[in-house]
This record gives C-alpha cells, sequence and structure tokens, in this order.
C-alpha cells in the first residue's frame, strides 16, 4: 500500500531562501529513489516563511529506504539549523477511492 504524507516546515526568519533552495535541491535526489512516486515542494502564498511538501511511496519499505538514504540524513541534520523547531512535521495521509 502507498504512503503518502505532507511535511510542514517553517523557516527561521530570514532563511526563507535558504530553506527553499534545500528542498529543493532535496527534491531532485528524493525523486531518483526507486520507491518515490511523488515529492513536490510548495511554498505558502500567504506565509512565505512555511513550506509544504506532499510525498507518496509505494509502499513501507520504500518510505523507511528514503528516511535511511544519505540525502535524507545529511537534510535532516542541516535542517536543524534553519527550520524552526529543527525538523518538519509530518501529516500521514490516508487516500480515499
Amino acid at each position: 500500500m502507498e504512503i503518502s504524507l505532507i511535511a510542514h516546515l517553517e523557516a527561521h526568519d530570514g532563511l526563507s531562501e535558504k530553506l527553499a533552495t534545500g528542498l529543493c535541491d532535496l527534491a531532485r535526489e528524493v525523486r531518483a529513489e526507486p520507491g518515490n512516486r511523488l515529492f513536490q515542494v510548495y511554498q505558502r502564498r500567504d506565509e512565505p516563511h512555511r513550506f509544504e511538501v506532499v510525498e507518496t511511496y509505494a509502499d513501507e519499505a520504500a518510505f523507511k529506504a528514503h528516511m535511511a538514504t544519505p540525502h535524507s540524513l545529511k537534510f535532516a541534520v542541516w535542517l536543524k539549523d534553519v527550520a524552526v523547531g529543527g525538523t518538519s512535521t509530518l501529516t500521514f495521509l490516508n487516500a480515499l477511492p
């Protein structure tokens, strides 16, 4: 069963552009993962320091593999200095028919 989620991120003051660039760089790497179906980065119009990333993976194993990739681990460390709270907040989704 596919795994879909939204990652919510908020940039520290003055770091929105840096976070946007980091997310776009990460997107290129994640989209090349064999189990990735979607990795789309959005910047909120009403609050441009906030970002949403919509992600879908083929299954639980693909999501776990994604979380363990060198680029994901490196991004998680980098994010500590750029994002409020030092991480993203994840909302997992269930697809309806």
